[in-house]
């Protein structure tokens, strides 16, 4: 375990994005999506992964646990006929929480399939330390345990997270989308976070397109070094006409 421990130490974000890319690539060309902008990330975990997804009332004693990887062993607390009990899946299925399939969730159901996709991912890629993993929404109200805590911030979720956002957005896609919508050049913004109207109205467009949520979208492209950064006293002066010291 300390030797598994240790190679997921030696794995970098940059190893992890060109294996993700790699695949979704290959998914791509298997499917014959010569022009898409979207990932078709269910069809990448079910037909590409071979991964089945159910749906499910998932009542761990952590309520922002949202998306299951299953091991075989582990099993996981449920709602059914009113009564909570704990249901064993079989290994490699996802499951997912069932308040997902609300229309206004598309978005946060998208990540949850492509977190749980890079944990089968990187599971493959580190031998021996396939282990049940979760996907959890952050709440700031919750009172977490050590134990739970210490699960959201490990190496193994922050893995996942890095993978879903790689798997979702990969470089030639976000450029693909970005040609469309912006002729290919990088988006303005001041001081890399402040941003005209026009900028955030171009993320979100882009956003839409790749089926994924304004904050994740903006992330990557910053980390992609999409963003035209020019200094915040160029904003002040020519957009919000501030800094006049006449009359003082």
């Amino acid at each position: 375990m300390q030797e598994v421990e240790q190679v997921k130490r030696l794995t970098s974000y940059e190893e992890i994005e060109k294996l993700c890319e790699a695949a979704i690539r290959d998914f791509f060309k298997r499917k014959h999506y010569t022009n898409s902008r979207c990932v078709d990330i269910e069809g990448f975990v079910t037909e590409y992964l071979g991964l089945p997804i159910v749906y499910e009332k998932i009542r761990e004693d952590d309520p922002g646990r949202q998306g299951f990887l299953s091991d075989g062993e582990r099993p996981l607390w449920v709602l059914k006929s009113g009564k909570r009990m704990q249901v064993l899946f079989p290994a490699n299925v996802i499951v997912l929480d069932d308040s997902l399939l609300r229309p206004n969730e598309i978005g946060r159901k998208r990540f949850t399939m492509a977190h749980e996709a890079g944990h089968f991912i990187l599971n493959q890629h580190v031998p021996a330390q396939t282990h049940a993993s979760f996907h959890s929404e952050f709440d700031v109200e919750m009172q977490y345990s050590d134990e739970m805590f210490r699960e959201m911030m490990s190496l193994n979720e922050t893995f996942a997270n890095r993978s879903a956002g790689y798997l979702l957005m990969p470089s030639f896609l976000i450029e693909r989308t970005l040609r469309k919508y912006n002729d290919g050049k990088r988006v303005l913004t001041y001081d890399g976070y402040v941003m005209p109207q026009e900028s955030k109205i171009l993320i979100k467009s882009m956003a839409d397109s790749l089926g994924v949520n304004y904050t994740p979208c903006f992330m990557r492209l910053k980390e992609l070094k999409l963003l035209d950064v020019h200094p915040i006293e160029e904003y002040l002066g020519n957009r919000l006409c501030l800094g006049s010291l006449e009359g003082m």
